[in-house]
């Protein structure tokens, strides 16, 4: 009794490790799925430095395509491994369970109805003016940045581009606490053209949103809401994907 026992007791443990490398295996292959689906999205920006196709910071997953495979996965474990197919099933679900109630919950902290705050920003010759007027009637992107964040100073040229091909969405780079002779003086030597460069000396509109790093970007909507926000260093494909996002939105209105 004892003998056999301890070869099921054996057993069991080597059916839970077999499940484990399975679940964990199906989560690897569907994230890999997901970024390769939307770097051939998105392959026009990523072809310009392959680099960035590895670089998941930008957060430039498909959603859609991390579901599907996560589906084709657990079809063929299940079909594939009969005798772990229940402790593999019940693992799938448990995890897919507590992902969905994480993204539910960081969905209902999410007030997507927020506004964007009341602040009065300086223009680079000193002239205050209160940040809502600034591109005002369209979709904005607002970038909290500073010149001795290495983030910021990587992701200038891509909003740049963005602001002149996207003339329809109003780009503004608020400036963290930095004297404006600073960032002047960063602007010439980068050889930046940045349009709608303002000053919040005190980094106001920080903690305003609750932003706690730089830099931190803002997806406004043309009445003013707050619809999406990104903290990181964005890539030209994940700009791309949130400004396509917010085009639509505005559309479907």
């Amino acid at each position: 009794m004892l003998v056999g026992y301890i070869a099921s007791r054996k057993n069991k443990e080597s059916e839970s490790k077999s499940v484990d490398g399975q679940l964990a295996s199906v989560f690897i292959i569907a994230m890999l799925v997901s970024r390769l689906s939307f770097v051939a999205q998105y392959w026009q920006e990523y072809s310009a430095n392959w680099l960035s196709i590895i670089d998941i910071r930008d957060g430039g997953f498909n959603l859609w395509a991390a579901l599907i495979a996560l589906l084709v996965m657990v079809t063929w474990y299940s079909w594939r491994e009969p005798k772990t197919r229940k402790h593999f099933l019940s693992g799938a679900v448990a995890g897919f369970l507590v992902w969905s109630l994480v993204s539910v919950g960081l969905w209902a902290i999410e007030d997507t109805s927020q506004r964007l705050p009341k602040l009065v920003v300086s223009e680079l010759n000193g002239q205050t003016i209160e940040l809502n007027d600034i591109e005002a009637g369209k979709p904005r992107v607002i970038n909290l940045w500073a010149t001795w964040c290495p983030p910021c100073r990587r992701e200038m040229p891509v909003l740049q581009q963005a602001q002149q091909e996207n003339p329809d969405t109003g780009i503004i780079f608020v400036n963290q606490g930095e004297h404006p002779a600073v960032v002047e003086q960063y602007l010439q030597k980068e050889s930046l053209d940045l349009k709608n460069t303002v000053m919040d000396t005190k980094g106001m509109l920080g903690q305003l949103v609750g932003s706690r790093a730089l830099p931190t970007t803002l997806f406004i909507n043309a009445e003013g809401e707050l619809v999406d926000a990104h903290l990181g260093e964005l890539s030209r494909a994940s700009l791309a994907a949130k400004l396509e996002r917010m085009k639509q939105s505005e559309i479907k209105k």
